[in-house]
This record gives structure tokens, C-alpha cells and sequence, in this order.
């Protein structure tokens, strides 16, 4: 290259430096513009989000005999962090709601990774109405519904994962009205995706639920009902199923009661009997606790409390299908109204003939959140 080139070649490379600067500049000056135009709309329509986290962690003993004849192995001791989680919820303007939890559970299976846990945005156009896209708990009733933090007991029931799934998406709409300061109603319309593929192509989930608070100060009575349509056989062809429920819900004056009972139609068989699509399942379970105040700042309150629940895994097939447990335990408050720390122990008591008995479980766990 000669003389004359190199200049050519430094005359260009510095338009091109010139130019990349002025390209710079712009998209500077562009993009401190887009901020000063939008940081008034932020301020003037969205609000700050709110913070919740909640962690959980705990031991699990298992007590029981191996069954090698009928393949039953007792689970193994373990520590494990039962959940952990950070939840925003915010408004967008005066109509908009919205939420995003992300964290990660044992609920979800072995070795869950931080994922999205639920989500949703909702538009509100009165108080007590929203509706939108979400991905979380539906109302099923009561314990269905709730959080699994916020249960009674350490662990729901052992049927609520068979009668539906745990975080499911769709479209919803929520109505929550109060006719009184005693009575009014909570109510549900959804439209889910399938719980096998994911999608609303061929399957779906359709829910409707609805709590009604009744006169009496702390009671509320229950129910749902759920049309499915899923591949319950893995051979492409589509089986319906449904799934209802009715129960009902005390909290008042140191005392928790809850009970509820479960029917359902449609669920993968291992009965050579009873095709998947007729196979039927009833559930049940009644709880209660009493709460006593110490008057201890480091120990606030001790909640004892006890369950019982019924699963019959083939109420339409012959013999016995019944498994029954009671679980009791005893819960903590550890200085503040969100820690706390929790005793649970669980017993097989019922399973049918020539089947292998569970193991029981204790499960000690220390749960804090904000």
C-alpha cells in the first residue's frame, strides 16, 4: 500500500469514527428523551410494587419397614429447603392489577429449579370484579385454593395433586362482593390449559368455584365444579373427566375448622377393570386447631392441631381401595406473626388388603416471610 492509500485509509477510518460518534450521540440524546417522556408516565400511573417473600425450610424423618415384595421403600431422611419465594404485586394505573412470584417448592418435584411459580394481569374495571391471564392457584374449594404456606397443616392433603394440578393457566375471572360486613360472596370462572399437554388445542380445564360468607362471624361454606378433557390412556384419543367439591371454613375466636369433600370422574387407571375415563374417586378431610396466646414475646402463641383424611382411589372398583391418615402437629409463632415453626407428624392408618403400608412422617419446619 502506498503513501497515497494510507491517507485514503485514515481519512476514511476517521469519518467512520466521526460518524459512529455522531450515531452515538444520537442514540443517547434519543434515549434521554424516551426517559424524560416516560419517567411522568411511570410516576403519574404506575405504582410502587409491593414486596412479599416467604422461605421455608425443614427436616423430614420417615418411620416404616421396606416392602420388597411389593417394591415399598421407605423414603430417606433428608433436609430440604421446602420453599422459597419472592412475589411483586403492583397496580398499573387505576385499572390494572398485576403479580409475578418467582421461587421454587418441592411440590413442584425433586431437585425444582427457580422458575416462574405464578403470574397474572388483571383488568379491574370495578371493585369487585378483575379478570385476565394467570398462572396459580384456582379456587377448588378451600385447601385447593390456598397457598401451601399458609395451610394448617405442613403438607395438603395427600389427594389434592390427583384431583387437580397444582399451578395451572389460563383466562379467569374473579368476583368478590360484599353485601354486609357478614355476608357476602367470593366467586370464580376459569379457562385453563390442560394439565397433560399444556395447551387448549384439544384439552382444557373449565372451573367454577364460589365461597359464600355467611351471618355467623367466621364461617363460610364452599363448592366448585370442574369439566376436563384430557388423554388420560396416552393413546391420542381424549377421555372426559370432572371433579366437584362442597365444604366448609371457620376461623373465629382462636378456633380453625375445615372440612371438605371431593368427587371425581376420570383419572389415569391401574385397575384392568375400570377404563381411566370411568374410573372414580372420593376424598375427604376434616382439620381443626385451637390457638392459645402466651403472653410470651419470643414464643407468641402455640397452635396444636390435628387432621384426618379419607382417599378412595377406586370407589367404583370392587373391593377396598380406601387409604386414611391422621396427621397431628403443633405450630409456633417465634416472636413475629410470620415465623414460625411447625411439628408435624403423620400416620398411615387405613390401605387396602395386599398392599404395602406407608411409612409415617415427621417433618420439622421453620418458616419465615414478610
Amino acid at each position: 500500500m502506498n503513501n497515497a492509500e494510507k491517507r485514503m485509509c485514515n481519512i476514511i477510518n476517521q469519518g467512520r469514527l466521526k460518524m459512529h460518534k455522531i450515531k452515538t450521540k444520537r442514540q443517547q440524546f434519543v434515549l434521554s428523551l424516551l426517559l424524560l417522556m416516560i419517567t411522568p408516565v411511570s410516576a403519574q400511573y404506575l405504582s410502587l410494587a409491593k414486596i412479599h417473600t416467604t422461605v421455608a425450610v425443614q427436616t423430614e424423618f420417615y418411620f416404616g419397614e421396606d416392602d420388597t415384595i411389593l417394591g415399598y421403600q421407605v423414603p430417606d431422611n433428608k433436609f430440604s429447603a421446602r420453599y422459597a419465594a419472592i412475589e411483586l404485586e403492583g397496580k398499573l394505573g387505576k385499572y390494572v392489577e398485576y403479580n409475578l412470584e418467582m421461587g421454587t417448592a418441592t411440590c413442584l418435584g425433586p431437585g425444582a429449579a427457580v422458575n416462574m411459580m405464578e403470574a397474572g394481569i388483571f383488568f379491574k374495571p370495578i371493585n369487585f370484579l378483575k379478570m385476565g391471564i394467570m398462572r396459580g392457584h384456582i379456587m377448588r374449594g378451600f385447601e385447593l385454593y390456598e397457598e401451601c404456606m399458609d395451610v394448617l397443616t405442613a403438607e395438603k392433603p395427600r389427594f389434592f395433586k390427583t384431583f387437580a394440578p397444582c399451578h395451572p393457566t389460563g383466562a379467569v375471572m374473579d368476583l368478590d362482593y360484599d353485601f354486609t360486613e357478614t355476608m357476602g360472596f367470593s366467586a370464580q370462572l376459569s379457562y385453563l390449559n390442560g394439565t397433560q399437554k399444556g395447551t387448549i388445542t384439544e384439552e382444557h380445564d373449565m372451573n367454577l368455584g364460589i365461597i359464600l360468607r355467611i351471618p355467623v362471624p367466621g364461617l363460610s361454606i364452599g363448592g366448585f365444579y370442574t369439566d376436563m378433557q384430557q388423554d388420560f390412556e396416552f393413546d391420542e384419543e381424549l377421555d372426559k373427566a370432572s371433579r366437584n367439591g362442597f365444604g366448609l371454613n371457620y376461623d373465629a375466636f382462636n378456633v380453625h375448622l375445615r372440612g371438605e369433600y371431593y368427587l371425581g370422574k376420570g383419572f389415569f387407571s391401574i385397575y384392568p377393570d375400570v377404563l381411566s375415563e370411568d374410573l372414580e374417586m372420593r376424598a375427604f378431610f376434616f382439620e381443626g386447631a385451637y390457638e392459645w396466646a402466651t403472653g410470651n414475646t419470643a414464643v407468641s402463641y402455640v397452635q396444636p392441631y390435628v387432621m384426618y383424611q379419607s382417599w378412595d382411589k377406586g370407589y367404583n372398583v370392587e373391593g377396598d381401595q380406601k387409604y386414611t391418615y391422621i396427621t397431628a402437629g403443633l405450630t409456633l409463632e417465634l416472636g413475629s406473626p410470620n415465623t414460625k415453626l411447625r411439628i408435624d407428624y403423620e400416620i398411615p392408618r387405613e390401605f387396602p388388603d395386599d398392599t404395602y403400608e406407608e411409612a409415617a412422617r415427621l417433618i420439622i419446619r421453620l418458616q419465615v416471610g414478610y
